[in-house]
């Protein structure tokens, strides 16, 4: 089925001949967004111009947009720099005593890896690993090492995706059988947010991290952290900065010697994080998502990908498509049909996607058109 949204390739400054399907590894961000930041750039060559609302004005509404990705209130928004970041946020915070275990999916990404490693060798704790399925079913996987953990789980750090195997989860069932184990249960959806239609209420994490430099078209060193409400009051901030108190934009805001924190997740915002190139990109990006609306940039995505199994099985590239593939990204496995000079073939072609050992991994967005697909298959020298 032909999606409504068509392709917004003029949107963005992507060259003639030029068929970029790597959004999983980094997005261009639109034109408009581009020069927003280009424009706002220069408001710190000026700084006798600016006024206090340049260091509120714009944060709150890319909080807004933010948590219109999630389907959260902007008061469940906090403004960060990066995934681990946000994953740095969530370790400070969630209860690991010693002889408990944090559970994680083997070859988890290392943004929600290390972390994890390093907190569970400080607390005494251990990790557990949920290994990979042979039968690709990432979510019994998962929903096993939390139910059959030798130790309490005091954290389960999961995702809707599996970054590196391309497949799907159902993080509803993971979120229950965290809560089943009294267990906290921390996201990563740097992979998927932007990309697929997200109801945090119904999952209901502790902590979810995501960047904007992947499917949320944004620039890079722009990232968000929901924080449930239970971590609104009393919950541990990575930086003491003046934006994320009572009474920071105040000239007095010096006299006082330790304010509150503003209302909700404001209170783990990252210092600076009124980044004045940085944020009036970030707005333009996701205030056009938001114009295209969710559900349709999904719906488009979900078509391109369809057409990319449908190349590859017709060329007889895949023995078989996975049972629970992401609807966004594309994880080929090629096996021995992969050549060895695949990678440079495609960069002389236009083509990018990315190698890695025997898997393809081929991310479209909606700057992408049919003819950007078969413009790989048809260079892909096998």
């Amino acid at each position: 089925m032909t999606p409504t949204l068509e392709s917004q390739r003029a949107h963005f400054a992507i060259s003639p001949g030029i068929a970029y399907l790597d959004a999983a590894y980094l997005s261009p961000i639109p034109i408009a967004a581009a020069e927003a930041g280009a424009k706002a750039a220069w408001t710190k060559a000026a700084p006798w111009q600016m006024t206090i609302g340049a260091f509120y004005d714009e944060v709150e509404e890319a909080r807004v947009l933010a948590a219109a990705m999630i389907g959260a209130e902007a008061d469940e928004i906090a403004l960060t720099a990066a995934t681990s970041y946000g994953m740095a946020i969530a370790a400070a915070n969630v209860p690991v005593p010693a002889g408990s275990a944090i559970v994680l999916m083997e070859n988890e990404h290392t943004s929600n890896r290390y972390v994890w490693y390093e907190l569970a060798e400080r607390n005494g704790a251990h990790v557990v690993i949920a290994p990979k399925p042979d039968d690709d079913d990432w979510t019994a996987a998962l929903v096993a090492a939390i139910r059959n953990s030798p130790w309490p789980v005091a954290v389960v750090a999961g995702s809707l995706v599996h970054w590196f195997e391309g497949m799907l989860l159902d993080l509803e069932a993971v979120a229950q059988a965290s809560r089943e184990a009294g267990a906290c249960l921390v996201v990563d959806g740097t992979q998927w947010v932007g990309a697929l239609p997200f109801d945090v209420r119904r999952v209901r994490p502790d902590f979810l991290a995501f960047a904007t430099y992947k499917f949320l078209l944004g620039p890079y060193r722009q990232a968000f952290l929901y924080a449930d409400r239970r971590w609104h009051e009393t919950g541990v901030t990575l930086e003491h900065h003046s934006w994320n108190r009572l009474g920071g934009e105040k000239p007095d805001f010096y006299l006082v010697n330790k304010p509150g924190f503003m209302a909700g997740a404001r209170r783990f915002d990252m210092g600076q994080r009124s980044d004045f190139a940085t944020l009036p990109s970030t707005i333009v990006a996701l205030a056009m998502l938001r114009g295209w609306g969710l559900d349709a940039v999904a719906k488009r995505l979900a078509y391109l990908n369809r057409l990319i199994w449908d190349e590859a099985e017709s060329r007889a590239l895949i023995e078989a498509r996975p049972a629970r593939p992401i609807p966004h990204i594309a994880i080929l496995e090629l096996g021995d049909r992969m050549a060895a000079d695949a990678g440079p073939r495609l960069k002389a072609a236009g083509v990018h996607v990315t190698l890695r050992g025997s898997k393809m991994r081929v991310s479209p967005h909606v700057y992408n058109e049919e003819a950007d697909i078969a413009q790989l298959f048809d260079n892909l020298a096998l």
